[in-house]
């Protein structure tokens, strides 16, 4: 009886109420209508399943945690900025585990990309190495560019940027259109460009190649670098051909080489271009059981050279092709561009152009900066520039310089490095003072704090220290060689180019190139104040008319 009366009571008030306030229903249902047109206008995009990606076709041999297959739409820069559907990445020991996954879920992303098993409901890829995947991933979905390209890889000791612009310029005038990358700067076939970052291999070699393949390039040129491929930064791009130049790293403290990590990138029908003089190189290549080709300098390989005549800036090679052989001129002087030369013609060889077209095209390039670039001036001493790095370049570029000489002394401005070790400056003192008639000991622009107790080391190696001059300031070290060499003197510069990255490299390089300009122009205004003609120093040349009778 309580229960019946209470629920009149209830039924009654909830009646009254009704009669006092409108019915509100249709209002409520509109403003709820608003705000789920508002949600839906900010929600985040969902992802579409029609066009996602599967990350288990892209990287067949992963593990997955929380699902068999992650389904995405591209791979997030920063869990912060990560949108719905993409793939975020956790790095061990660089990311926050509990906000990168709740960050993750709360943005929508499709899954998470990591070497452990994370306490997440997100599906999760598990692989060995992040980084790896992200390459082989970006590749994946660029549609794997160094498939649809004729990729050439230029790996060893020395001459590496030389070689590549030199196959670069071949392979142009053949009519291919080259997309190339050195340590000079890249370009993907349309746009040159000096990175002031030093990108070296993985996701950004990659989405290069895919530029190179929008720009319409049929081949790509790449320069490696031997720490980036032990690392593993090239794993996810294969080579058609690979080129050895001066001498490859065989030998290693821990793992594989870098010429046997890049056997491993080497496309089954791919050709490897090797010097016949380098026989650690030649046994691993053989061990691969990969196609060769050789080349040499007055040695048994499938193409040679000689140097027929060198003077005057100019060296002419004789290269010869089974029965066949060319005469090349170019301004690229020294046995080691010879060598470039021949490992460059090779490739022309492959790709079935004729020995006279090949050396046609290699004799259009005529310089290459910080490579044993030359300055000439006929009232000023040659200047060369080169940036050497190591003593094996130093001693090539010295030998090249002594040999060049137009009769006068050979100046050498060497500015050394904190960062070289006690023996390593004392080798180049021993270099120094047998190829150098005149040494000048400079610094980098970074290492004066440090210059007194290099310059020590470097001392080690030499027999006559009083010889040696030291100055701190490279600029004052450039400039006062300069002024002091005779007009038939050879000064040659070494070292002192911050080579990290392209922009910084060919900065420092005109930088030096202007140092020596001023220096000559001031050199010249003082010949003008003093009324001194610069010709009194020169040789005295007797015109042929003056032998007619």
């Amino acid at each position: 009886m309580r229960h019946a009366i209470a629920a009149s009571k209830f039924v009654a008030s909830k009646t009254a109420a009704s009669k006092q306030a409108p019915s509100l229903p249709n209002a409520l249902d509109a403003d709820s209508l608003a705000a789920d047109a508002q949600w839906l206008k900010c929600a985040p995009p969902q992802l579409d399943l029609a066009t996602a990606q599967s990350l288990q076709e892209i990287l067949p041999s992963a593990e997955f945690f929380s699902g068999s297959d992650v389904k995405f739409s591209s791979i997030a820069s920063d869990v912060n900025s990560a949108e719905a559907g993409q793939l975020v990445v956790y790095r061990i020991g660089q990311d926050d585990p509990m906000k990168l996954l709740s960050t993750a879920m709360a943005r929508g992303a499709a899954g998470i990309l990591t070497e452990q098993v994370l306490p997440c409901p997100l599906p999760q890829c598990i692989v060995s190495d992040t980084e790896q995947a992200i390459d082989q991933i970006t590749s994946g979905l660029l549609g794997n560019p160094d498939q649809k390209l004729l990729t050439i890889g230029v790996i060893g000791s020395a001459g590496k940027t030389t070689t590549s612009l030199l196959i670069s310029s071949l392979l142009r005038s053949n009519g291919s259109r080259t997309a190339y990358q050195t340590d000079l700067g890249d370009c993907d076939g349309i746009v040159q460009s000096t990175p002031a970052a030093s990108n070296v291999g993985g996701s950004h070699l990659i989405q290069w190649l895919a530029d190179a393949v929008d720009g319409q390039c049929q081949t790509a040129v790449v320069e490696l670098n031997d720490d980036a491929a032990r690392l593993g930064k090239y794993d996810a791009t294969q080579f058609d051909v690979l080129v050895i130049t001066g001498t490859a790293s065989v030998a290693s403290d821990f793992g594989p080489s870098a010429l046997q990590c890049m056997l491993e990138r080497l496309k089954p029908a791919g050709v490897v271009i090797a010097p016949a003089d380098d026989t650690k190189a030649l046994q691993v290549l053989r061990d691969s059981n990969c196609r060769v080709t050789t080349y040499a300098m007055q040695k048994p390989a499938d193409l040679t050279a000689s140097i027929f005549e060198q003077s005057g800036g100019m060296t002419t090679l004789m290269i010869t092709q089974g029965d066949t052989s060319a005469l090349l001129e170019t301004a690229l002087c020294g046995a080691a561009n010879a060598k470039n030369h021949l490992a460059a013609a090779a490739v022309g060889i492959l790709l079935d152009q004729p020995l006279q077209q090949i050396v046609q095209s290699l004799s259009a390039l005529r310089a290459v900066p910080g490579r044993g670039q030359r300055f000439c001036d006929i009232q000023h001493a040659t200047a060369i520039v080169d940036v050497a790095g190591t003593p094996q370049r130093a001693s090539t570029s010295l030998q090249t310089a002594r040999s060049m000489r137009a009769g006068g002394q050979l100046w050498c401005v060497l500015a050394i490095d904190e960062n070289d070790t006690p023996e390593t400056l004392a080798h180049y003192g021993q270099l120094l003072e047998r190829y150098a008639g005149k040494c000048i000991v400079t610094s980098n622009q970074s290492s004066k704090s440090s210059f007194l107790a290099a310059s020590h080391h470097l001392l080690d190696g030499v027999e006559h220290c009083a010889a040696m001059r030291l100055v701190a300031a490279p600029k004052r070290a450039i400039q006062w060689a300069i002024n002091e060499a005779a007009p038939r003197d050879t000064i040659l510069v070494l070292g002192g180019v911050d080579t990290s990255t392209a922009h910084q490299q060919r900065t420092e390089i005109q930088q030096i190139k202007n140092w020596i300009e001023q220096e000559r122009q001031s050199k010249e205004e003082r010949w003008t104040a003093d009324g001194t003609d610069a010709s009194e120093n020169n040789p005295n040349i007797i015109p042929i008319n003056s032998f007619k009778k």
